[in-house]
């Protein structure tokens, strides 16, 4: 009983106000009917108590006027007088039985196409058989006169409702396109009114702040090569004259990584201006050639081809850059186990190719997945500045997958690992005219 009791109220809490506002004037507007019904009935079960009221009174009025003429019939049929014992075996058995449950012992009843009264009245039965007609046609009138005003009712207040509930569509378009990350878009105030028209108004203000960062951000990345790449040229001289060769390595590499980083931010861009220089290539042996120049000792990395075919249609240099930042994420937080780097289709949705690495590390809280891809952004502060990573590699994976036009998945459970993927489209293509 509580289970089914909490699913109710479950369901209540996820209905919209649109569906809040119609169910509670549905069932105001139904209660309103049987009331009105109800109402009917009564003035139905009333009109026959007037009708004989009329009758019994013209006939004392003609008693009156006529004291030596005898009353021949009230209504259609003469008065018929019965035993209680008759009466219990005639066909007005069961008005018979309703005037013996009455305070005054008179019943009235519809039999066939008029009505019939009975009273009691001692041992004798008083039975007027037929008088007055019944009002069912109209009294049916009534009723579709206030079915049609109730339906008339509900169109009106259902449009009423709607009237006042669309703007709620028009803010939720807008907050789930924020969400998709379009921050360029603005709610057009003119479809929104009162109340709503001032939370839409601080929405888009809200979001063109936010689009306002995000792009001195954008520049802010795009800046950062052409700045530090003359001084960074002077420093690969500058280290050659580093006599200790264990220092000079160390340095070359420390150079390797900035400009790793670098290329990444430039390539990123370079995709945004519509720049493409993909070709068909070898998918295992680029694998191999790119997982190479990693470093990742003691690790095993297995490379898994389940596409079907050799080659794939990308760009060399991009993919390198979302396959190298997939593969060192995953070497830096998988704890040593082994990695899978997996090519295949996605999901036998035509040419799409499925580029994704999985690692059994320490994973991802599932409330932190949202922001892997924001710049800057690291799950762990302490853990990111110990491994060396700048939160820059999902964001500039992120906008070189935009780019594409393709689309960039991260699926992680706590404790178990994480799965990186980036899903390229027309990469399965078999000639170019296939895209």
């Amino acid at each position: 009983m509580s289970t089914a009791i909490e699913q109710v109220k479950l369901w209540v809490r996820t209905r919209s106000v649109f569906s809040h506002l119609l169910w509670a004037t549905l069932a105001s507007t139904a209660l309103l009917s049987l009331v009105l019904i109800l109402s009917l009935q009564r003035v139905a079960d009333e009109h026959p108590r007037r009708y004989l009221s009329r009758a019994l009174f013209d006939a004392f009025t003609q008693n009156a006027l006529n004291p030596d003429q005898p009353v021949e019939a009230i209504g259609e049929e003469p008065m018929i007088l019965m035993t209680r014992a008759e009466a219990e075996n005639s066909r007005f058995a069961d008005i018979y039985a309703d005037a013996l449950s009455d305070t005054d012992g008179i019943a009235i009843r519809r039999l066939g196409d008029n009505y019939a009264a009975v009273s009691v009245r001692g041992d004798v039965v008083s039975v007027l058989p037929k008088f007055g007609r019944p009002i069912s046609t109209y009294a049916l009138f009534l009723v579709g006169v206030v079915v049609m005003s109730v339906l008339f009712a509900i169109a009106a207040i259902y449009l009423l409702i709607r009237r006042l509930t669309l703007p709620f569509d028009v803010l939720t378009h807008g907050i789930r396109k924020v969400e998709e990350g379009d921050l360029s878009y603005q709610i057009p105030l003119e479809r929104t009114f009162g109340e709503y028209r001032t939370f839409a108004d601080g929405f888009n203000k809200m979001v063109a702040e936010l689009q306002r960062i995000h792009e001195s951000r954008r520049h802010m990345l795009l800046a950062l090569p052409h700045e530090i790449l003359t001084p960074l040229s002077r420093l690969k001289v500058r280290k050659d004259m580093v006599e200790d060769e264990k220092l000079r390595a160390q340095i070359s590499k420390d150079i390797s990584v900035v400009e790793e980083i670098l290329s990444s931010i430039l390539a990123a861009e370079k995709r945004n201006t519509g720049e493409s220089t993909a070709d068909f290539i070898d998918i295992e042996p680029y694998a191999r050639e790119q997982i190479a120049q990693l470093t990742h000792q003691g690790v095993a990395i297995s490379i898994r081809n389940e596409t079907g075919r050799k080659t794939a249609y990308f760009d060399s240099f991009l993919t390198s850059v979302l396959l190298k930042n997939f593969v060192t994420n995953a070497v830096r937080y998988g704890e040593g186990k082994p990695i899978v780097v997996k090519f295949s289709d996605d999901g036998g949705r035509g040419a799409d190719l499925r580029i994704a690495v999985k690692d059994q590390g320490i994973g991802i809280a599932e409330d932190q997945l949202k922001y892997m891809t924001e710049p800057f952004w690291r799950a762990d502060e302490s853990r990111g500045r110990a491994s060396g990573g700048y939160g820059l590699g999902l964001y500039l994976c992120k906008t070189i997958v935009n780019g594409l036009g393709g689309r960039l998945d991260i699926e992680s459970t706590l404790g178990k690992g994480t799965e990186i993927s980036v899903v390229l489209p027309n990469a399965l293509c078999t000639t170019l005219e296939d895209i």
